[in-house]
């Protein structure tokens, strides 16, 4: 047995109204690059995520700083998109190094965010860990390791 894992996570994609509007969490707040916008987004994703033929969709793809285009984003415009339903079915979850600052600027921003815990991890580690939701509603986690 190969000691290879059979699958490899290549980004997720999350769908947002609004490609400037979400740079600014995702680029500018949490520290991704972007690496490339296609102006005429995948047409796959018309199939996948179920968008009406009608809508206008462009894509972007980032990076952090370890992981190449590890996060994409599908801007879809021309329709409403409803805003992810409670409880949430998926989060980003993020370390981040600066974990004051991320949040400085989360507040700033306006994004609603909620109350911070205290992070224990299953080998024993301790950090602090909050949740805010982007502009559409997509929750994220940021965290970081006190003691290790």
């Amino acid at each position: 047995m190969s000691s290879e894992l059979p699958v490899r996570v290549q980004r997720t994609n999350l769908v947002v109204a609004d490609l400037e509007r979400a740079f600014r969490i995702y680029r500018d707040l949490l520290g991704f690059k972007v690496e490339f916008v296609l102006e005429q987004g995948e047409q796959y994703a018309y199939t996948v995520f179920k968008i009406p033929r009608e809508a206008k969709t462009r894509f972007a793809t980032l990076s952090s700083k370890s992981q190449l285009r590890s996060l994409a984003l599908t801007e879809v415009s021309g329709i409403d998109l409803p805003k992810p339903s409670q409880p949430n079915s998926h989060a980003l979850v993020l370390e981040v190094d600066d974990f004051e600052g991320t949040l400085e600027r989360a507040h700033a921003e306006g994004l609603q965010i909620y109350p911070e815990e205290e992070l224990h991890t299953h080998d024993g580690r301790v950090g602090r860990e909050i949740g805010m939701l982007d502009h559409d509603g997509h929750l994220i986690v940021i965290y970081c390791i006190l003691q290790t």
